[in-house]
């Protein structure tokens, strides 16, 4: 590509708003007619241009402006450079314009499709919990235990023999912002260790649990459930949910 190319393409943005001074708009016109590429762009900068002059409310000019505009004239001043910088600077703002815009349709589209990914990767988590508590219920040597605490309701279903153990839960109070449902495993000597936190979708009917736990189950007596700070917390310091004794 030529260096004439490179310089008509670099004005074909001020042609457009008729920022060119007659030699300039000549030899580009000549140049329009031959080449496909730049007659693509100049169209695609005129209907930002146009875009843009038509989205701009009327003003009522000042009547400063008549004075300065005057004095920029060639018979005012025989320079017209500062006249060529003030209407090229129209024409960067429709280019950064323009730039800003689509980099805002792009940033939207990554939200959107971040916001579904999310979406998608909790539901390949919930299916999981579900077919593995499944799982769970029909392998040998599982039992199920209820849980019952005022409004809660659900079950918890341990497997010794695994080591493991699942909650499924339903009406859990609706947590705040910054908060976490903490699950414990209870000691003989009424020591609490953490077995795991989870969050409830109110959007679902139940909520399904996994605890985790580096002894062996008996070791336990029992689990509780409190409300902790988002993160979780090494001793219990929220209200307490619910419990079950082993």
């Amino acid at each position: 590509m030529t260096d004439n190319h490179l310089l008509f393409r670099e004005n074909l943005s001020a042609y457009a708003l008729g920022a060119l001074d007659a030699d300039e708009t000549a030899a580009l016109q000549v140049h329009l007619q031959t080449c496909d590429s730049c007659r693509a762009e100049l169209a695609d900068y005129q209907r930002v241009s146009a875009g843009l002059l038509s989205a701009l409310p009327p003003q009522t000019p000042r009547p400063a402006l008549k004075r300065t505009l005057a004095a920029r004239l060639p018979s005012a001043k025989k320079s017209v450079r500062p006249r060529w910088q003030l209407q090229w600077s129209f024409g960067q703002f429709a280019i950064a314009t323009a730039f800003a815009l689509l980099l805002g349709m792009n940033l939207f589209s990554s939200f959107q499709m971040r916001a579904l990914q999310s979406q998608q990767a909790e539901l390949a988590r919930q299916l999981e919990m579900e077919q593995t508590a499944l799982a769970m219920i029909a392998s040998p040597g599982a039992y199920t235990l209820p849980v019952s605490d005022g409004n809660v309701a659900g079950s918890l279903i341990v497997n010794r023999e695994k080591n493991s153990a699942i909650l499924i839960l339903s009406n859990l109070p609706e947590l705040k912002k910054g908060e976490t449902y903490q699950i414990w495993f209870i000691e003989p000597d009424d020591g609490r260790v953490s077995a795991g936190l989870f969050n409830v979708n109110h959007d679902r009917n139940i909520t399904i649990a996994s605890l985790a736990s580096n002894e062996a189950l008996q070791a336990y007596t029992g689990i509780g459930v409190t409300i902790e700070p988002a993160g979780g917390s090494d001793q219990p310091t929220g209200p307490k949910v619910f419990g079950v004794e082993f």
